[in-house]
């Protein structure tokens, strides 16, 4: 790769590394271009070089984040049949994903939880339905193997998503989300959910 275009793509990815920390700490709408560039040390005409816009930007970010992590856990649950280990591996892989980079849950829960902001309205929905659907086949799965009650594959694919996306909120905010977000407590939630609190294996 030629010098000039090493520093085009350390300039996009310096421009994203900064948007992120920026959209996660403050929220989307509280975050304009004027303040990105700054913080990347760029010019105004260099980000509209990368990026269309900040919408454009913010895309790129989910993209960039969720989607390739989205794939990985997708590729990891294959290799696994039962609903059970499947449940386990996708909270450990969540977990895991949160830890690498606490600014990316960040990121999505205040999307997800601040203002609404027009904007943005449905950028996140079509990843975010892709997790759900998941999580749905995992649970019909379970059904069927006998693992789980024969309820709607719905409600229970709601509910788990609960038990494990509040943790990620709660524990991504912390400094030190590693010290929270260990395989004992991704084992424990999955425990609490298929055999509740009064189980010997809960903890």
């Amino acid at each position: 790769m030629s010098k000039r275009r090493t520093t085009t793509a350390t300039t996009r990815e310096s421009l994203l590394d900064h948007a992120l920390t920026l959209f996660s700490a403050r929220g989307y709408a509280a975050t304009s271009i004027r303040d990105i560039i700054k913080a990347a040390g760029v010019t105004q005409p260099t980000l509209y070089h990368h990026f269309q816009d900040k919408r454009s930007l913010f895309e790129e970010l989910i993209r960039h984040h969720y989607e390739l992590s989205q794939s990985h856990v997708e590729q990891v649950l294959s290799a696994e049949s039962s609903c059970e280990a499947r449940l386990r591996l996708l909270v450990t892989n969540s977990f895991e994903f949160c830890k690498s980079d606490p600014r990316v849950p960040r990121l999505m829960f205040q999307t997800y939880h601040g203002p609404r902001v027009p904007e943005i309205d449905g950028v996140l929905d079509k990843l975010t339905d892709r997790r759900f659907r998941l999580v749905r086949k995992i649970m019909e799965d379970g059904i069927t193997e006998g693992r789980l009650q024969n309820i709607s594959p719905e409600f229970l694919a709601l509910s788990f998503c609960c038990l494990m996306d509040q943790p990620l909120n709660l524990f991504s905010r912390p400094t030190r989300p590693g010290r929270y977000l260990t395989s004992e407590l991704a084992n424990s939630l999955v425990n609490l959910f298929l055999n509740g609190s009064h189980h010997k294996d809960f903890i």
